[in-house]
């Protein structure tokens, strides 16, 4: 009997895998697309699969919106970083995730819930071939290995954090009857720990391709698991181990790049700042396959820089947050008042108030500089009552990138070859810094703060290539930390303003155990101007994670007509 791999993607319950097809008489003739599992169980085969295994990361391949790390709906729009933006009846399945009204049938729901388990099967097939190939050496096998068990760790914390009631799936599991196995009743994050473990022990140093994991890269994502559980003394040992020793894939020592602005330009994608990240292209040939799908929605609209579609705009509070005192220090009361823009101030913007200069390189405001294409316009905001007045910033292309690092697409929208950050140094340094605040001492995590803090002075937007555009005031913490609570809070909010539109804020207000609070005191606050968001609601106890999709409950019942996956609570 020979046996052959179809390329056919196979959605049963749970993940995405490849279905064999065996076929016992001598007439019978591969299908048309069919590879015989010989021919990838060998080097090229499971090279081939790895590649696909990176792929990925992009998000699915059924849809490409909102299901790659990019996280701008999950971590950004239901966190106090973002609104939906545009308009209301565009993508409105949006619409309930943002006001905390999200049900099981939800499809961008789904969506996601697909992106992470198809990698995760995509993983597993490149495990199964790498263990038949037998033209590999021991030691190329093992960084195989190493390269794949990492990704299939990422998705599985992808899914963890997000959905956190989820089932580990390994490579043993082929069959409908091997995935209507699978539960989900226990805490997966020691297999995720393993998994990033055994990459971080079996990873080189670096590597000929700089887009691919490295030795620290597995390290600092381990490090990240354990930052989610509390487990700080374990994180800090080896964050300590990764600021002293950790370099890039290609090499260079981490550190943070000398300009703010200089970490979202496509020049400096892979230099010393990036841990790890999302290799994007354009202009490769492929019609913009390699582009990042998540971002084509999230341009400025009309006349701006691409033309669509005017999502993921930032949220008033946001932008209060970057307002400093005198002594350049972040404010307590900066939701006081808000920073005048041309809706609320129609006659006195752009606001040139006292700010942190990372407010410019993270939102775009009318009549400041936006990148290279001069000044921000109002009519590049397509709804300004749904969206409000400010656009995103930090992933949209400069002009003296368009060709290079970014096309348009085949109905107006933009293709971004920019790379996708998923962790910086800076992010690093201040989960380092959480670290010491608990467990170590505070005058370390003042440091780590304060090399941030010190990096963000040099990136103010000017006017006319020589005036600064506002009254740019940021310094590091003079006086010595001396109270726990008060040094913990300054941490959270150097993540809040440095990693500000990067997706990864609300994962941290609900790790931090504080999601209901500020969420509510947003509702509260924004609701009174944007109508969209009044009367919405975070629950606690149910919001901090999506619902399991119902089709996936629905697929895992067993012949008895019980399902196998149990709904997160207050579905």
């Amino acid at each position: 009997m020979k046996k052959r791999i179809r390329i056919i993607l196979v959605t049963v319950g749970l993940a995405s895998f490849v279905a064999y097809s065996c076929k016992e008489s001598f007439l019978d003739q591969p299908p048309l697309g069919a590879i015989s599992e010989t021919s990838l169980a060998n080097s090229a085969g499971v090279n081939g699969a790895l590649i696909t295994t990176y792929r990925t990361l992009t998000g699915s391949n059924v849809a490409n919106w909102y299901t790659s790390p990019m996280n701008w709906v999950w971590g950004g729009v239901r966190s106090d970083d973002a609104y939906k933006g545009t308009e209301s009846s565009d993508q409105g399945q949006i619409n309930p995730i943002e006001r905390f009204e999200v049900l099981p049938n939800n499809g961008s729901v789904s969506d996601k819930w697909l992106a992470c388990y198809d990698g995760i099967g995509m993983a597993n097939t490149t495990l199964r071939l790498l263990a038949q190939a037998k033209d590999l050496t021991d030691a190329q096998k093992k960084q195989i290995e190493a390269e794949t068990r990492f990704i299939r760790a990422y998705h599985h914390f992808e899914a963890k954090r997000v959905f956190n009631n989820v089932p580990f799936v390994d490579e043993k599991a082929i069959s409908t009857a091997d995935f209507k196995a699978f539960t989900n009743d226990k805490n997966i994050y020691p297999i995720i720990e393993a998994e990033f473990k055994f990459a971080f022990d079996n990873l080189p140093t670096t590597q000929a391709q700089i887009g691919r994991v490295n030795k620290w890269a597995a390290g600092a994502f381990l490090a990240k698991v354990f930052v989610y559980q509390s487990k700080f003394a374990e994180a800090k040992a080896l964050y300590d181990q990764i600021i002293a020793s950790g370099v890039t894939a290609g090499g260079q020592k981490y550190g943070l790049l000398p300009n703010y602005g200089d970490v979202f330009k496509g020049d400096f994608e892979n230099a010393q700042e990036t841990i790890f990240s999302i290799q994007y292209t354009v202009g490769d040939g492929t019609g913009g396959a390699n582009s990042n799908k998540d971002g084509e929605l999230t341009n400025p609209h009309n006349d701006g820089p691409v033309g669509c579609c005017g999502f993921y705009q930032p949220a008033q509070t946001l932008v209060n947050a970057f307002k400093t005192g005198a002594d350049g220090l972040p404010l307590s009361n900066y939701n006081a008042s808000d920073v005048k823009n041309h809706e609320n101030s129609p006659t006195d913007f752009p606001d040139r108030g006292r700010f942190d200069p990372r407010l410019d390189h993270t939102v775009g405001r009318v009549g400041i500089p936006f990148l290279d294409w001069g000044g921000a316009s109002s009519s590049w905001i397509r709804n300004l009552a749904n969206g409000g007045p400010y656009m995103p910033k930090k992933h949209i292309q400069y002009k003296s990138e368009v060709g290079k690092y970014f096309v348009s697409g085949s109905w107006g929208q933009g293709q971004s070859g920019k790379n996708q950050l998923t962790m910086r140094f800076s992010d690093l340094l201040l989960m380092a810094a959480e670290c010491e605040v608990e467990v170590g001492t505070l005058a370390k995590a003042q440091e780590y703060v304060n090399l941030v803090r010190n990096r963000a002075k040099n990136g103010m937007v000017v006017m006319d290539g020589t005036r600064p555009a506002a009254n740019y005031t940021v310094n590091p913490y003079s006086a010595a930390w001396t109270d726990k609570a008060i040094a913990r809070n300054a941490v959270r909010f150097e993540r809040f303003i440095e990693l500000g539109m990067e997706g990864h804020r609300f994962f941290d207000l609900v790790r931090w155990g504080i999601a209901d609070q500020v969420k509510n005191e947003f509702f509260g606050r924004e609701g009174r101007v944007r109508t969209h968001l009044t009367g919405a609601r975070f629950t606690k106890g149910k919001d901090e994670y999506l619902p399991i999709p119902e089709q996936v409950i629905a697929q895992s019942t067993t012949t008895g007509g019980k399902p196998a996956l149990t709904q997160n609570p207050g579905y």
